[in-house]
C-alpha cells in the first residue's frame, strides 16, 4: 500500500472557489479560436498594483498556468507607476521581485497624472491608458483586474450618492471592450468577497504592499469601505449577497433601456444627414423616450453624458418655438473640449465650440499654395482656377490682404448677372446657419470685400484666363455644410 506521505496535498476548498472563478471567467471571455489556430495563444495581462487583491489574482493565475489550465500558458503583468506617493518606487520593485519569482514578464508603466479632473479620476484615466498600451505591446487581448464583490457594492453606493441612472448604478461590468474593442477588460473575481481574497493571501503568506491613501477618509470610497459597509453588515449580516443580486438586476434593466434607447435613436436618425438627429421624429416619441434617444445620440458623438437638468434644457430648446439660430446648449467640460447643441432646418447637430476669432489679421500672399490664418483656425488656399473664373495673381500680390470678421451691412456680388446683395441674404440663400456666420472670415483688399467663406469671390474681380487663381477657405468643417 502506497504511503500517504507521497500523495500531493488536497487543495483547500476555499482556494478551489477562487481558482474556479478565475478559470471560468477566462474560459467564457476567451475569443473563439481562429482557423487555422495561431501558433501560440495570446497572453493574459494582469494589472498588478502589489496590493492583496492583485497579488492574489497573480498567484491564482500562476497556479492555473502550472496546472496547464487552458488559456493560462502565457502570463504577463503590468504595474502602473503613478509617482504620486513616496512609496511608488518601492511598490514597483516589489512587483518586479514577485513576478521574477513566478517567471512572469512585468511591464513597468510610468505615467504623468493630470489634475484637471481631480487626482483620483485623473490617475484612473492614466492607469487604464497605460494598461491598454501594455496589452498592445505584449499582444494580450484580455486585461485582468482584481476587482471583487465589495468593490462592486462600493461603486454602486458611490454612483447612488452622485445620483446616477441605471447605467451608472450597474457599476462594474465583468467584461467590457476598451480601446475600440481591441482589448477586453476582464474582472474575474467579481463574485468573490474581499474577505475571501484576504483569507487566501494569509493562507499562502503572500507578500503584499499597503497603500496608505486607502485609509484616508477624505475619499468617499474609503469612507464607504471603512465606515458604511461594516455598519451595513452589523444591521444585516448577509447584505453583500443581496446587494450584488440587486446590482445585477439593475444591470439587466440598464441593458434593456440601452436597447430601447438604440431603437429610439435609429428612429430619430433615419434619413437624417450623418451625425444629425431629426427633431420631428424626436417630438413624436413619448417624453421618457425622447430623453433616452437624445442621451444615446450625444453618447454616439463621443461626448460625456449630460446632467439631467442639461438634458431637459436641450429638449425644451429643441422642441420649443424659438428661432432656430437662437438654440444654444453647451455640453462637455472645458478641459476635454466643449461642444454646443444647435438646431437647423429641423435637425439637431453638435459642433465644437470655436474660440473667438480675432478682429483683423493682415497677410501678404506671395504665391504660396496656402496661408494659415491662425486667429480663425484655418487656411486660405490659392488654387489654379482651370477653365473657371479666378483672380489675377499679380493683382493679389501687389497689395496686402486682410481677414476680418463680419460687422453687419457688408455686400458682395457673387453672380455676374445679379446685383450685389447683403451677406445676410447670401448666407440664407447658401443655407449657412445663423450661428455659424460669425465664425466665417471675410477677405478684404484696400477696403474692398473680395471673398467670403462659404459664399465665394466677388464676381466683378474674377474672370477666366490662364494662370488665374481661385481662393478657398478651409477651416473647421461645418457639420451643416452640403
Amino acid at each position: 500500500m502506497a504511503s500517504s506521505r507521497n500523495r500531493p496535498p488536497k487543495p483547500d476548498p476555499a482556494d478551489g472557489v477562487l481558482l474556479s472563478a478565475l478559470r471560468g471567467a477566462v474560459a467564457a471571455a476567451a475569443p473563439a479560436p481562429a482557423a487555422p489556430a495561431p501558433a501560440a495563444p495570446a497572453p493574459l495581462l494582469i494589472a498588478l498594483s502589489g496590493g492583496p487583491d492583485s497579488m492574489v489574482l497573480l498567484d491564482l493565475a500562476c497556479r492555473l498556468r502550472d496546472e496547464r489550465a487552458p488559456g493560462f500558458a502565457r502570463l504577463h503583468a503590468a504595474h502602473v507607476h503613478h509617482g504620486l506617493l513616496e512609496q511608488a518606487d518601492a511598490w514597483a520593485e516589489h512587483c518586479g521581485a514577485q513576478c521574477r519569482a513566478r517567471d512572469v514578464a512585468l511591464a513597468l508603466c510610468r505615467v504623468q497624472v493630470g489634475r484637471e479632473r481631480g487626482t483620483e479620476a485623473a490617475a484612473r484615466l492614466a492607469r487604464y491608458r497605460a494598461l491598454v498600451q501594455a496589452a498592445g505591446d505584449c499582444g494580450a487581448r484580455l486585461l485582468l483586474t482584481a476587482h471583487h464583490a465589495d468593490d462592486r457594492i462600493e461603486t454602486f453606493l458611490l454612483q447612488w450618492l452622485r445620483g446616477a441612472g441605471p447605467a451608472g448604478l450597474a457599476g462594474i461590468a465583468g467584461l467590457r471592450a476598451i480601446e475600440a474593442g481591441s482589448v477586453q477588460l476582464l474582472r474575474p473575481l467579481l463574485e468573490v468577497s474581499r474577505r475571501q481574497i484576504e483569507a487566501y493571501a494569509r493562507r499562502h503568506a503572500l507578500a503584499t504592499v499597503a497603500d496608505p491613501s486607502n485609509a484616508d477618509l477624505r475619499y468617499a470610497r474609503n469612507a464607504l469601505r471603512l465606515q458604511v459597509l461594516p455598519e451595513l453588515a452589523r444591521i444585516r449580516s448577509g447584505f453583500r449577497k443581496s446587494a450584488v443580486r440587486s446590482i445585477e438586476l439593475v444591470g439587466e434593466a440598464a441593458e434593456a433601456l440601452h436597447e430601447l434607447a438604440q431603437e429610439c435613436l435609429a428612429t430619430c436618425t433615419e434619413d437624417a444627414p450623418a451625425g444629425m438627429l431629426r427633431i420631428d421624429r424626436l417630438a413624436a416619441l413619448a417624453p421618457v423616450r425622447r430623453s433616452l434617444a437624445l442621451r444615446a445620440w450625444i453618447a454616439q458623438q463621443g461626448l460625456e453624458a449630460p446632467s439631467r437638468a442639461r438634458l431637459r434644457e436641450a429638449l425644451e430648446q429643441a422642441l420649443g418655438a424659438g428661432g432656430e439660430g437662437r438654440m444654444l446648449v453647451r455640453l462637455g467640460a472645458r478641459a476635454s473640449g466643449q461642444h454646443e447643441l444647435r438646431r437647423h432646418h429641423g435637425l439637431l447637430c453638435l459642433r465644437p465650440v470655436r474660440a473667438a476669432a480675432r478682429g483683423r489679421e493682415r497677410l501678404c500672399w506671395n504665391g504660396e499654395a496656402q496661408v494659415p490664418v491662425a486667429g480663425w483656425g484655418g487656411v486660405l488656399r490659392f488654387c489654379g482656377a482651370g477653365d473657371g473664373p479666378g483672380f489675377d495673381p499679380a493683382w493679389l500680390r501687389e497689395r496686402p490682404l486682410e481677414v476680418r470678421g463680419r460687422t453687419g451691412g457688408e455686400r458682395l456680388k457673387p453672380h455676374a448677372l445679379r446685383p450685389s446683395r447683403r451677406l445676410k441674404h447670401l448666407y440664407q440663400e447658401a443655407g449657412v446657419p445663423e450661428f455659424e456666420r460669425g465664425g466665417l472670415p471675410l477677405l478684404w483688399r484696400d477696403e474692398r470685400l473680395i471673398f467670403v467663406a462659404r459664399i465665394g469671390p466677388d464676381a466683378r474681380l474674377v474672370e477666366p484666363g490662364a494662370g488665374r487663381v481661385r481662393i478657398e477657405w478651409h477651416g473647421e468643417v461645418s457639420l451643416l455644410a452640403e
